[in-house]
């Protein structure tokens, strides 16, 4: 199943992908921050990747904190995510421009983990899943819009 135009205007989801140096990094779009095509193809694959990384994947490292710490599922889900190894990003608005939204990071993981390292099925899923760049260095990413 599909993720639709209306689906992406109203779930937060959060996304995963990999960048040019083999990164994972996972994103969540708060319903308003563009989502790219390749994660609106199939929501069992997405959810495939959010049940792995979240209950399979094995902790391995620190994290950095990029923003204020809060008590909340989300800055606890990324720590989560971080500690395992991924680069977690969450949506950012721009005042001035309402229809313009990008991903600002949140947490790094002090060791990031590799593409390579993962088991098959997680890598074939996520090669699919390319995104330009280098999370490592970026504090802002942007993706463009499935619809």
């Amino acid at each position: 199943m599909r993720y639709d135009e209306i689906d992406l205007q109203i779930e937060d989801i959060m996304w995963f992908g990999v960048d040019n140096f083999g990164h994972v990094f996972a994103c969540t779009s708060a319903g308003k921050a563009n989502v790219p095509k390749f994660v609106c193809k199939s929501k069992e694959e997405n959810e495939e990747l959010l049940d792995f990384f979240e209950k399979q994947l094995k902790k391995t490292t620190k994290e950095t904190l990029y923003c204020e710490y809060e008590d909340n599922c989300l800055v606890n889900d990324g720590i989560d995510l971080a500690r395992k190894g991924l680069f977690v990003f969450d949506a950012v608005e721009d005042a001035r421009d309402p229809h313009f939204s990008e991903y600002v990071k949140i947490v790094s993981p002090v060791e990031p983990v590799n593409i390579t390292q993962l088991p098959e099925r997680i890598k074939s899923l996520l090669e699919s899943r390319r995104v330009s760049g280098d999370v490592a260095s970026l504090t802002y990413l942007r993706v463009e819009h499935a619809y």
